[in-house]
């Protein structure tokens, strides 16, 4: 892999699409991006051509797009449905789909050599399942609010969860195979818990591992008004590290490692967002992306010298279409 400088990038294409996307990921060989949003249509853009396409098979919203290894795109939707799309033809066709669970999957996630998947659903459910032919092997129940955030760490073994708590969300690590927790960590700094409406208006969005898994990384708003935020937690302890905060009061949406080591975050408040480059070992970006709408989701090509923002557009908070930007950075 060729270095690249994070702090400096441009803009090298703009695909906009007619409805909110929300989540996005490159295939294993960078041909492709998968996106969906607030539409049955998976959107799929052929990277190099500049070809976009919408593919059919869900009935609900897209809620969860992550990449299965060298050859398969998985996609989620809000009626508990996963299909798997073999990426390794000119365009993505269904390998499998399952009805994964009963109602709305929030989270998935996928292990370092795509042999596994997680989901994660409304109730509180976690599912296991092989990424081969879609075959449940494991589940961890009794989860007493939705779960918005899976990460499977790189020793195979242990799986991170994040749930919406009110007042206090939570992070916890499980060994997966035999359902045992191994460790819990509140997230107080998350919540926007507003006692007269009774609302948890904040809590964990997304969350991710570093590549050696020593660094667990759960997004948001810092309180009801915000900053954006994410923080980093050492996972071997549950100690909180550091706090990376932008200048937007919204939320981070998403936030993924470059194979260089430093992080991605996408976020963005009312009609306005941007994307950042850190270094996780400073409270400083090194370098911020300002968008037009809120960055919903961003994922580093496999090569490690591009990324792809999905955003939300509209008026107010009210947005009625989306946008898939490509950025590539120097060397």
């Amino acid at each position: 892999m060729i270095p690249i400088d994070p702090t400096q990038s441009r803009q090298v294409a703009e695909h906009k699409h007619d409805t909110p996307l929300t989540c996005c990921a490159f295939d294993g060989s960078g041909k492709f991006v998968i996106a969906g949003g607030r539409d049955r249509g998976v959107v799929c853009l052929d990277v190099d051509a500049g070809k976009k396409t919408v593919l059919e098979g869900h009935d609900s919203w897209i809620s969860s797009v992550v990449r299965a290894g060298a050859e398969l795109i998985l996609t989620a939707d809000f009626a508990g449905r996963v299909i798997a799309w073999d990426c390794t033809g000119e365009t993505p066709k269904p390998r499998w789909n399952i009805t994964a669970h009963a109602n709305t999957i929030y989270a998935m996630a996928t292990s370092l050599d795509g042999k596994l998947f997680a989901t994660g659903d409304r109730d509180g459910i976690v599912r296991i399942w092989q990424t081969s032919d879609g075959q449940r092997t494991h589940e961890i129940s009794g989860f007493e609010h939705p779960v918005y955030g899976l990460a499977f760490h790189a020793d195979g073994r242990q799986l991170v969860t994040a749930d919406r708590q009110p007042k206090s969300p939570r992070l916890k690590l499980w060994d997966f195979a035999t359902g045992t927790e191994i460790r819990s960590i509140d997230v107080p700094q998350l919540s926007a818990y507003r006692r007269v409406e009774d609302i948890e208006w904040g809590g964990i969005r997304a969350i991710t591992l570093s590549a050696d898994g020593n660094t667990l990384v759960a997004c948001g708003s810092n309180g009801y008004s915000g900053p954006a935020c994410a923080l980093l937690f050492d996972t071997a302890t549950g100690e909180l590290k550091s706090k990376l905060s932008s200048t937007l009061k919204g939320f981070y949406y998403s936030a993924r490692f470059h194979p260089q080591g430093f992080l991605l975050t996408a976020g963005g408040d009312v009609g306005k967002g941007e994307f950042r480059v850190w270094d996780p070992s400073q409270e400083e970006s090194l370098a911020t992306v300002a968008a037009p709408g809120p960055c919903t989701s961003i994922d580093a090509h496999p090569d490690g010298r591009r990324c792809v923002v999905a955003q939300m557009i509209g008026k107010g908070s009210y947005p009625d279409s989306g946008t898939l930007t490509l950025f590539e950075w120097a060397e």
